[in-house]
């Protein structure tokens, strides 16, 4: 079946990045932490408390830098053709090295208290990662590898092994996109 037919008739599902707002919820939802979101408009419900999720916004004037980059539309037509979820340089330069990401997966207290919980136990601490992260356990190939890299004996910070890891899983296409 050629690529077109194949297509046509719902043979497969194609692969797309998250939308904006379930991204930054899942961001925020792993390691613990919350988002801020503003709206320049004033009116009575402009202050939205830390634990509002991005999904849940309804106003298209409330927002965040990192939605505008990641593509939520600004909701003026109500189409789906507003919304870009083509991925770019700038969204794939913000997740490989923006300290935003980077402190949430530091400083978030559900990561914390996984990797407190794991310490001393690489292959636990590994699993619990994926299962965190990617909501299933890793394979063969990547528990060993990456339990190598978070043992002790390795020389390393154990600590920083395992936000380096967390911050590789983040930026999986495993994470990044729908399947």
């Amino acid at each position: 079946m050629p690529g077109g037919e194949a297509e046509g008739l719902f043979a497969s599902y194609p692969v797309r990045r998250l939308e904006a707002e379930v991204l930054i919820d899942a961001l925020c939802q792993i390691p613990g932490t919350s988002e801020s979101y503003s709206s320049p408009i004033p009116e009575p419900f402009t202050f939205l408390p830390d634990t509002q999720r991005a999904v849940s916004l309804g106003d298209g004037s409330i927002s965040s830098p990192f939605l505008e980059m990641f593509g939520r539309p600004p909701r003026d037509t109500g189409l789906e053709s507003e919304r870009n979820n083509a991925s770019s340089d700038s969204q794939r330069m913000h997740m490989l090295n923006s300290s935003h990401v980077q402190a949430k997966i530091r400083n978030g207290p559900r990561m914390r208290k996984l990797l407190d919980d794991n310490k001393g136990q690489p292959g636990a601490m590994v699993t619990a990662l994926y299962l965190a992260i990617l909501s299933r356990p890793p394979a063969g190939g990547e528990a060993a590898t990456a339990a190598d890299y978070l043992h002790p004996s390795s020389g390393g910070n154990v600590r920083g092994a395992a936000e380096d890891l967390a911050w590789a899983l983040v930026n999986s296409k495993e994470f990044l996109h729908r399947h």
